[in-house]
């Protein structure tokens, strides 16, 4: 989102056995982590160990390690050894959604976020699904981890605030139900935002031929304002290599992708080798931003979804949350969410 106003403002400121092993990257001296950290009380441990390695990518980025922790009702923790399943999935849910951190209240708008999500648009027992969630502070990341739903149905990556680059970032919640490895953290070096992706594999099964392939599922925050124009390229161009690595069949990313510029900017994942999930992407109706509330710059499509990979399918975008507000009447975030359905075919 743009950045600047409060009220309307455009926030740009800112082991499984069926799964094939990708390959690892080499590995190099880590730099110091972000200090912030969730709280005991809503972390069961903090992940230092996640950066024990970091890998630096052509492009001067670095990628490492994230720890991936689900809730332990029986030690009543978050925990790297939770009960999960091991058999690929045919089709995956995939929600992205901006739910803003500069407006008041981050942890009870999340909620009411979740709650949607629950009730309207995955249910109480919810499919095979991954929610890719960009803004979040601590306090908001803190409500995820003390959500019920949350605990009952999903992993979360990363589980604290540790590898954020500023006082806000983004997190992954993986189903139990599915299958991953190798959740990793790009940090972009050409952000002046503490801009990030984070990604993680998981195992899928074609339908109709009953092969196991593997899909890259990458969750972002591009750099934000006109001034980030030539950083947005770069960081989606890192961002489709690695969906393109070794051992990877197919690559989907999605997130706050800020293309608020012009041609060229609208242009920058034709660049990277991506296609775009959206099929009316001049329709207002796509737009993700600008409506919650209305502010002097115009409403855009700044969430989106891009994929890689000829025998991945993706259903089209639809658009959720429009109007969207807590209990007290505050829009839940300035965004609106997207979500589609992911599967493999022969």
């Amino acid at each position: 989102m743009p950045e600047g106003e409060t009220g309307g403002h455009p926030q740009e400121l800112a082991s499984i056995q069926t799964m094939p092993k990708t390959e690892p990257l080499p590995l190099a001296p880590d730099s110091p982590p972000s200090p912030s950290a969730l709280s005991a009380s809503s972390s069961s441990s903090s992940s230092s160990v996640d950066s024990l390695s970091v890998a630096m990518r052509p492009s001067g980025d670095l990628l490492h390690p994230l720890k991936a922790k689900g809730w332990s009702s029986r030690k009543a923790e978050w925990t790297s050894n939770y009960r999960g399943d091991k058999e690929p999935l045919t089709a995956l849910r995939l929600i992205t959604w901006n739910v803003d951190f500069m407006q008041r209240d981050t942890a009870g708008r999340l909620e009411c976020i979740l709650s949607y999500l629950q009730d309207s648009i995955l249910s109480s027992s919810p499919p095979p699904s991954c929610i890719l969630l960009q803004e979040l502070d601590a306090s908001s990341l803190a409500a995820i981890l003390l959500n019920a739903w949350v605990r009952e149905h999903y992993v979360v990556t990363p589980p604290t605030t540790e590898h954020w680059k500023a006082h806000y970032g983004n997190a992954t919640l993986i189903s139990r139900v599915a299958p991953f490895q190798n959740t990793q953290m790009l940090v972009f070096a050409n952000s002046h935002m503490g801009r990030a992706a984070i990604f993680v594999d998981v195992a899928m099964r074609s339908p109709d031929s009953g092969e196991v392939r593997t899909v890259r599922i990458a969750n972002t925050h591009l750099e934000s304002l006109p001034q980030g124009a030539n950083a947005r390229p770069k960081q989606l161009a890192a961002i489709a290599d690695l969906l393109r690595g070794h051992g990877i069949d197919a690559g989907i990313v999605g997130g706050d992708m800020n293309m608020i510029g012009d041609v060229a900017d609208q242009s920058i994942h034709v660049a990277a080798g991506l296609r775009d999930a959206c099929h009316s992407p001049d329709d207002p109706s796509s737009h993700t931003w600008g409506y919650q509330p209305s502010t002097r710059y115009p409403p855009g499509r700044l969430d989106r979804v891009f994929f890689v990979g000829d025998r991945l399918h993706v259903d089209p975008v639809e658009v959720i949350g429009k109007g969207l507000r807590t209990k007290t009447g505050q829009w839940a975030s300035d965004h609106y969410g997207l979500t589609t359905t992911l599967s493999f075919r022969s």
